[in-house]
C-alpha cells in the first residue's frame, strides 16, 4: 500500500486501515509501495525516476514473501488512472502464490466510465476477489461496468477512520453565518462556486463572513481568491491549515460549503472533518457525495448544464438561517447522524477484518 509521505487522501487511509489491522493484534508483512523516503521530490522531474526504482524492488520483495506464505491474504488500495500498469504486477504476483486478494478503490476515474486497463486487471485478480468501496454509488458503478458480483463488494465508508464526535460548543447567537470552504484550491474543487455563493448570499440580503482554507493549486484560484478578499472585506483566505488551526477553523463555522466539480471525486475527507463539528453541508453530488451530504443531514445539489449551483446552495443557507438551523438544537442533531453513520461504518470496517483474518483459501480461484 501507498504510505505517507507524500501526505494525501488515500494513503492517510491507508494507514489508518493498517492501524485498525494491528489493533486486531494481527501482525501483517506491509510493504509501502510509494518512495516516502524521497517524498520532497514528489512532483518534480525526479520523482518517476524514484518511483519507477522503488516498484522494482517492491516486486521483488513482495515475491520473495510470498514465496514463503503461499495462500495468505493481501490488501491492495489500486491506483486510479494509468497506476494501474504497476498494479497488474503486484495483482498478477498474487495469483501465482494463491493469494486471497482485497482491492480497495478511492477512485471514481474507471468508474464513471468503462477502463479497459481496470477491465484487465479485473479479470487477472479473479472472480474469488473482494473489492472495497466507499459507497453505494461506486458499489453500483463497479457492477455495471465491469460485471462484478455485488457479493464480493463491500462497502465500507472512509467515516469508520474518524474519532468520535465533537462537543458542539455553545456560540453567540448572531446575525452573520459563517461560511466554510477548505481544499486544495482550485475551480475544479469548487472555489468559483463558493465565491459565487457569496454573492448570491448578498442579492439574498443574508449577511454572512466566508473563510477560504488551503493551498492554492494553481494561479487561477490564486487569482481570483486575492481580487475576492481585496474587493469584498467578508472574506477571509487563512492559508494552509493544520491540526489546532484547522480544527479552530471548523468549529467556527456555521456551514461547510464544497461545490466539487471534480470529475473523479470520490469521498472527500473534508465533509466529514467539518460535520464531526456539527457544520451543515452544502455542496455537489460528485461520487459519492450526494450519500454523504444528505445522510449527515446537509443540502447537495446535482450538477447539471441548467442548474445553478450557487444560487441553490445560496438558497439551501437562507432557508438554514430563517429555519434556525445554525443554532446549537440542530448542530447537536446533525451530530446525532454523524455518530449513527460511524457506527454503521465501523460495523461495516470490523466485518471487513474480520473477514481477512479468517479467510477461506478453497475459495481462492
Amino acid at each position: 500500500m501507498d504510505l505517507p509521505k507524500p501526505v494525501h487522501g488515500m494513503a492517510n487511509v491507508n494507514l489508518a486501515v493498517l492501524n485498525e489491522t494491528l489493533k486486531l493484534g494481527l501482525k501483517p508483512t506491509v510493504i509501502n509501495t510509494v518512495p516516502s523516503y524521497a517524498a520532497k521530490f514528489f512532483m518534480s522531474k525526479y520523482w518517476g525516476i524514484f518511483k519507477i526504482t522503488h516498484t522494482v524492488l517492491c516486486y521483488f520483495y513482495m515475491f520473495f514473501k510470498l514465496l514463503f506464505n503461499i495462500g495468505g491474504v493481501v490488501y491492495r488500495p489500486i491506483n486510479g488512472g494509468t497506476g494501474q500498469v504497476y498494479d497488474l504486477v503486484y495483482i498478477a504476483i498474487c495469483r501465482i502464490f494463491f493469494q486471497r486478494i482485497f482491492i480497495h478503490h478511492h477512485s471514481f476515474n474507471y468508474l464513471n466510465n468503462h477502463s479497459r486497463l481496470f477491465s484487465i486487471l479485473n479479470k487477472l485478480a479473479g472472480n474469488a476477489t473482494t473489492h472495497i468501496v466507499l459507497g453505494p454509488k461506486m458499489r453500483e458503478k463497479l457492477s455495471e461496468h465491469y460485471g462484478i458480483n455485488k457479493e464480493k463488494i463491500r462497502v465500507v465508508s472512509n467515516l469508520a477512520f474518524f474519532e468520535n464526535v465533537s462537543k458542539v460548543e455553545k456560540k453567540n447567537i448572531a446575525d452573520t453565518v459563517m461560511l466554510g470552504h477548505l481544499a486544495n484550491l482550485c475551480l475544479e474543487k469548487g472555489i468559483g462556486l463558493f465565491l459565487k455563493v457569496c454573492d448570491n448570499l448578498e442579492i439574498l440580503q443574508i449577511d454572512y463572513k466566508a473563510k477560504i482554507a488551503g493551498p492554492f493549486a494553481d494561479e487561477d484560484a490564486k487569482k481570483i481568491v486575492t481580487e475576492a478578499v481585496a474587493s469584498n472585506p467578508k472574506i477571509e483566505y487563512l492559508g494552509p491549515l493544520y491540526k489546532e488551526n484547522k480544527l479552530d477553523f471548523y468549529k467556527s463555522l456555521d456551514c461547510f460549503i464544497f461545490p466539487s466539480m471534480y470529475k473523479n471525486e470520490a469521498e472527500p475527507l473534508v465533509l466529514y472533518e467539518a460535520a464531526l463539528n456539527g457544520v451543515f453541508l452544502a455542496g455537489t453530488r460528485k461520487g459519492c457525495m450526494k450519500d454523504v451530504i444528505e445522510s449527515l443531514s446537509g443540502f447537495s445539489v446535482l450538477e447539471t448544464p441548467s442548474s445553478d449551483i450557487a444560487k441553490e446552495i445560496a438558497k439551501a443557507i437562507k432557508f438554514q438561517f430563517v429555519t434556525q438551523g445554525f443554532e446549537l438544537e440542530n448542530k447537536t442533531k446533525r451530530l446525532v447522524d454523524f455518530d449513527n453513520e460511524q457506527i454503521k461504518a465501523k460495523e461495516a470496517l470490523t466485518a471487513l477484518l474480520s473477514d481477512m483474518r479468517n479467510y477461506d483459501i478453497s475459495k481462492v480461484k
